[in-house]
């Protein structure tokens, strides 16, 4: 691995921070508005923001994006951090795109595709070629599919169909998580007139030359972002028709939209994942499916109990066996072996072990290997399919392993790649024969990796549980209490935040900046009791190994209150508004991105009263939930006159997962109650939804902003 610095620096810069004086946030519009909740009245003078037609909120956020502006406009820094931000995103892309062809575009592939930038203010368009042609040509030109002027328009997913020379490519329109696909035949390059509408998530499989794929009831138009998916169900649709022509297949019993089926094909089958009702007890079922155009039918191979802690996940097909991965009695997770021609008759194929299986991956043939997180390094396991240990590999510890599977059996070699919190992908190549590695490449970056580290430590959270957390620096970085920390944190749905590289961030650790990433109750870092002891009634349990990160980080002279800021996107948002309002002397700054701050209106829109959410949350039908909710909702717990650590919302305008009326709300109440020597500020990213930005100029924009505001908070050097 070569790896140097090469930044063309200007001289030695500083972002200050904030001289302390008051602020004078905008008048904000109030109703009254008053919910009732078992006799408990709960004011909500801003639910009037709820409806994104209601012509006082374009005028309150024109008047939010000057107060915005006029802050940008003090980073006097803008432009360095600007330019080596730029440094770090294109020279390290640059550099992995020409060293090493990725693995989703297998040599075996008829087609390769390309994504090309033609404007910094669009998604790419996508170029393909035939495998040994020379030349690539243009397929999607997106601007050919923008609704109007302003539409940001991406693509989102592609479907090939290698045997019949086609491909489903599916597009979002403004970060929206409705989809549509329009299908194109590779031989000439050419649109076909068929398009597939109302799509959310789950996409769609080839069958010969048609295709089966699912819809959801849209919404009404002005609720885009406030109403629920309902009505899933699943269609057979032959090339050449209508839409409106093809066959509905199934319909999701469920017409509320709390539960959702899903399918996919593995091998040359497609599987059901649903709930199924037996002797009036609902359980969830695992199926074939044997589909043909005007018909349809499930065959179940396993049933398995209906509850929120059990997951049963199908990783591979051998004929007519597959491979389940599962904490089903077993808490680290297991592999268990099922026959798809038979009703539960089920095997243990890897047994538990005192390490967490995060992967189950096909090797060629004959083998499986199994990644195993344990204190805080990865291990893989690879076996023959009687179960008997071929290699274990041992990687370092702060490392994550990536694409260490093979789906060919005749393959000889197979490439996997090693990434860290400091430095992305390195390739290597793994002989499938002797189970042997090498690098496969030799990467270049434009700053010296061997200078950083990542600690794995833990740390004692407030009722007395240990929390492990990544602390990433320069190997060199005195404890003084005077670093520059950023906490970020996720800690929902059993998700662990595992090692990853991001430019941005290691920038900031290049520069001086510690970041910290502690793996909080509610992700699932430490199996399925660790997801289950912050979900729900115990989300207080996330939120308080989240500030004892804090703590930790304050107590070890890592920093102090006056040199700490924290981050977290989605739930990660909601645990940050949470943390600065429980604990607001704790942390100098906060930047929280596209969370729920209103959780007991959260239920009422979009995917809120979805299952997963409602297991994860609770609801405000039941006392003890309601009671729950609103003693850490963020909205409900700003305090009049109380100095709030300086804040930053971002938030996508279109967002229809998490609709932005929960950052609107909370920068509200903040601007009203907080005290005025506090900065509040919200970055609106237009044309854009729950995943943020979607073209080159406005991520630039966010991430600039973003990161401007955080070297400006804790007072760190560009140099």
């Amino acid at each position: 691995m070569k790896l140097f610095f090469s930044f063309a620096l200007m001289s030695c810069v500083v972002f200050s921070n904030y001289a302390q004086k008051t602020f004078n946030y905008p008048e904000t519009p109030k109703d009254t508005f008053v919910d009732v909740y078992f006799n408990d009245n709960v004011e909500d003078p801003y639910q009037w923001m709820e409806n994104s037609n209601d012509p006082r909120l374009a005028e309150w956020l024109a008047s939010q994006k000057k107060l915005t502006n006029k802050q940008h406009k003090k980073y006097v820094s803008m432009w360095t951090l600007r330019s080596q931000l730029s440094t770090m995103y294109n020279k390290t892309k640059a550099k992995n795109k020409k060293t090493y062809q990725k693995k989703a575009d297998s040599l075996k592939s008829k087609y390769q595709f390309k994504y090309v930038r033609t404007s910094s203010k669009r998604a790419s368009d996508l170029m393909f070629r035939r495998r040994g042609d020379k030349n690539y040509k243009k397929l999607v030109n997106l601007k050919d599919f923008r609704l109007d002027k302003d539409d940001n328009v991406s693509i989102t997913n592609r479907y090939i169909n290698e045997e019949y020379n086609l491909v489903g490519i599916e597009f979002s329109h403004n970060g929206s998580d409705w989809r549509e696909v329009y299908f194109f035949d590779l031989l000439t390059g050419e649109r076909l007139s068929d398009k597939l509408e109302n799509l959310r998530g789950y996409g769609l499989i080839w069958d010969k030359r048609d295709v089966i794929y699912n819809t959801f009831e849209r919404p009404e138009k002005g609720r885009e972002l406030l109403d629920k998916p309902k009505g899933q169900k699943l269609f057979y649709h032959i090339l050449g028709n209508k839409q409106s022509e093809d066959t509905m297949l199934y319909q999701n019993p469920d017409v509320t939209g709390t539960n959702s089926f899903h399918y996919f094909k593995l091998g040359d089958k497609v599987f059901f994942k649903h709930y199924y009702t037996v002797r009036g007890q609902t359980v969830k079922a695992l199926s074939v499916a044997f589909i043909k155009p005007n018909s349809f039918y499930l065959s179940n191979f396993l049933l398995y109990p209906n509850a929120d802690n059990i997951y049963v996940e199908i990783e591979e097909l051998q004929e007519d066996t597959v491979y389940l991965k599962t904490n089903w009695q077993a808490e680290n997770g297991r592999v268990l072996k099922a026959d798809i021609t038979q009703l539960n008759k089920v095997s243990e194929f890897i047994p538990e072990y005192d390490s967490r299986l995060i992967e189950v991956n096909k090797l060629g043939k004959g083998k499986m290997a199994c990644m195993y997180a344990n204190e805080g390094k990865n291990l893989a396991m690879i076996f023959d399919l009687e179960g008997q240990l071929l290699r274990t590999i041992d990687f370092p510890e702060g490392k994550k392993i990536h694409g260490l599977y093979e789906k060919e059996d005749n393959a000889t070699h197979t490439n996997f790649s090693v990434s860290s919190f400091f430095h992305p992908e390195l390739w290597y190549q793994l002989s499938l024969s002797d189970l042997t590695f090498k690098p496969a490449q030799v990467l270049t970056v434009p700053y010296d990796a061997e200078s950083l580290e990542t600690r794995y430590v833990k740390y004692t959270s407030k009722d007395g549980t240990e929390v492990p957390m990544y602390i990433t620096c320069a190997k060199d970085t005195k404890l003084d209490g005077n670093n520059p920390t950023l906490i970020y944190g996720y800690g929902g749905y059993g998700t662990t935040v595992r090692p990853f590289f991001d430019e941005s961030s290691t920038l900031w650790l290049l520069h001086g900046g510690i970041l910290a990433v502690p793996n909080v109750r509610g992700g699932g870092a430490n199996g399925t009791d660790w997801s289950l002891d912050g979900r729900r009634l115990k989300k207080q349990n996330t939120i308080d190994d989240f500030i004892g990160a804090a703590e930790f980080l304050i107590s070890e002279n890592y920093t102090s209150s006056e040199k700490l800021a924290i981050n977290g996107t989605s739930h990660g948002g909601l645990v940050v508004g949470a943390a600065l309002t429980q604990r607001p002397e704790l942390f100098k700054a906060a930047i929280a991105e596209s969370g729920p701050y209103d959780m007991l209106r959260f239920e009422q829109f979009t995917v809120g009263s979805a299952n997963t959410n409602v297991n994860e949350f609770g609801t405000v039908t039941d006392t003890l939930d309601y009671v729950n909710l609103k003693s850490y909702s963020p909205l409900h717990n700003i305090k009049k006159g109380v100095k709030y650590p300086n804040v930053l919302l971002i938030v996508g305008e279109n967002d229809d997962r998490v609709p932005p009326f929960h950052s609107y709300k909370f920068l509200a109440n903040l601007q009203e109650k907080g005290s005025e020597e506090s900065l509040y500020e919200i970055y609106v990213v237009e044309g854009t939804g729950h995943g943020g930005a979607l073209n080159d100029h406005d991520f630039t924009q966010k991430i600039t902003h973003k990161y401007a505001f955080l070297f400006s908070q804790l007072g760190l050097k560009i140099e």
